[in-house]
């Protein structure tokens, strides 16, 4: 009965305590610059602090912010109650005789939770700063400075907001109450440290600290500012992976599978075993040679190797961190082959060997080039294309040698079908017969009956008339005088007669 009665008794001094904290009032080592209806309320320090560092050479009062375009995403805030959280995010991350260090390393008036205001904090303090300016002149200690003072709110990369007591309204000309400007991390400023009465810095109405992040463990939808406190299970969110985790909530890739991708077909010549479960379009069911391509690794040197073969249209592979097998269809022929060893070669280095069926090569230089034979035989460079004049039947290898195409025609200038394009003769040439054009009209016909000349004996011309009997051929003859038995399809031969007639003939 008696506790009970202490606490009735004591109820009305407590309530009483706390509502007698009001703005100017000496509180817990400092001035009282804000408060609330619950008693809750913002302390300014009664002097400045200077840096341990001299940034400025006769102004111990001024400290820089922080270093110049590093980010501090976790002093954003600007609310009233945001300072302490500024701080202590600042003090993690930034070096020693900042701004926000020198505040949270001191203890005026006995007290270790001193903090850089946040932006709105310290425009409380410059808009109370005739107040807190009387009650400085009767206890003593620092006034407040019309100059730029840090707070703890980052602006940007670059800059953090700084707060001054003055500013003009520019239309009027008149004073407009505390002033607001980003100003460069690498410049210097004026530093007051502040805390809130009894440590307690929720305030009502300001946003709350926690985890923001809707997928967290600890998500806050209550929370306003976020405090990156969020806790995640962590586990592989690739749904492609070998084995994606449906209830992890933030992705580690390190912890990603793949090694269930590959061929899945048992009847296909690289299908590795049930271990597999993922098809990656990789089976392989060659009609050519297979071939499987071995590197070697040089694990002295822990180094990485990359090879091609004809520029990775035949294969290509990336050797890194042991040795490289993989097969591919290859059928026999000659290829050309590029190695590229990414290390540091030193005098320790074995180099790298690569084999292909029977054909072997080791890597002693940064790089190489090779040409090589698949099967039997041996590479010889032509042009292997059988429709260019350059055509080489016993080539292996493309040169690149292969410059005209072949045009098959008539190349004799002399017939009737001469294609003055054709570079290859395929016997299609024709001709004209004795007296005859290759329309068929005869050469000379001065009385235009179409009977030629030469064998029209009633003309009028003077011609001696011969005898219509029908000649006898006495024999053949080819272009080089030599005499023929027989007229072979396309061959061009002279006929002679026993009238002294010569007749060009071609049989089609």
């Amino acid at each position: 009965m008696k506790k009970i009665l202490y606490i009735l008794l004591f109820l009305p001094q407590l309530l009483f305590s706390q509502s007698i904290v009001e703005i100017g009032d000496y509180y817990q080592g400092g001035i009282v610059f804000y408060s609330n209806s619950q008693g809750k309320g913002l302390i300014v320090d009664t002097a400045y602090l200077e840096a341990s560092y001299n940034w400025v050479e006769g102004e111990p009062l001024q400290s820089k912010w922080g270093n110049h375009w590093v980010n501090n995403p976790n002093a954003i805030e600007e609310f009233i109650g945001a300072g302490q959280f500024n701080t202590t995010s600042l003090t993690e991350s930034n070096s020693n005789d900042f701004a926000a260090n020198v505040c949270s390393n001191s203890n005026s008036s006995g007290y270790t939770d001193w903090f850089l205001p946040s932006k709105s904090e310290l425009w409380e303090i410059m808009f109370r700063k005739s107040i807190i300016n009387s009650v400085i002149n009767d206890l003593g200690g620092d006034t407040i400075y019309d100059s730029f003072h840090w707070s703890s709110t980052q602006a940007s990369a670059s800059n953090a907001w700084v707060v001054y007591p003055t500013s003009t309204n520019l239309s009027t000309g008149e004073p407009a109450g505390p002033g607001e400007h980003p100003w460069t991390k690498s410049n210097t400023a004026l530093v007051r440290a502040v805390r809130c009465i009894n440590n307690d810095c929720s305030f009502i109405g300001s946003p709350l600290f926690g985890c923001m992040d809707p997928v967290a463990e600890n998500y806050n939808p209550d929370a306003g500012a976020n405090d990156f406190s969020c806790q995640y299970i962590h586990g592989c969110t690739d749904e492609n992976s070998c084995n994606y985790d449906a209830i992890a909530t933030m992705n580690n890739p390190i912890l990603c599978d793949y090694t269930c991708y590959g061929c899945i077909d048992s009847t296909a010549i690289n299908y590795i075993g049930p271990e597999i479960s993922i098809d990656d379009g990789s089976c392989l069911y060659c009609t050519d040679a297979y071939q499987t391509i071995h590197v070697s690794y040089d694990t002295l040197i822990d180094n990485s190797l990359l090879f091609m073969i004809n520029d990775g249209n035949v294969a290509f592979g990336n050797v890194s961190g042991g040795a490289y097998n993989e097969g591919f269809c290859i059928p026999d022929g000659c290829y050309s082959l590029y190695m590229f060893a990414n290390c540091n070669i030193s005098d320790d280095w074995i180099g790298n060997t690569i084999q292909i069926g029977d054909f072997s090569y080791t890597l002693d230089t940064i790089e190489a080039s090779i040409d090589f034979y698949i099967g039997e035989g041996a590479c010889i460079y032509g042009c292997i294309d059988s429709t260019f004049i350059e055509f080489n039947p016993l080539a292996t290898y493309d040169d690149s040698t292969c410059t005209t195409l072949i045009i098959n025609g008539c190349t004799d200038s002399l017939s009737c079908n001469w294609n003055s394009e054709a570079n290859t003769e395929d016997d299609s040439c024709t001709y004209s017969e004795m007296y005859f054009d290759c329309n068929g009209d005869c050469l000379n016909d001065i009385d235009i009956d179409g009977v030629c000349d030469e064998v029209d004996y009633d003309d009028g011309i003077g011609i001696v008339e011969v005898e219509e009997v029908t000649p006898i051929l006495l024999k053949m003859i080819d272009v080089l005088g030599r005499e023929q038995k027989e007229h072979n399809k396309g061959m061009i031969l002279f006929y002679v007669y026993d009238n002294g007639k010569v007749q060009k003939k071609i049989i089609h």
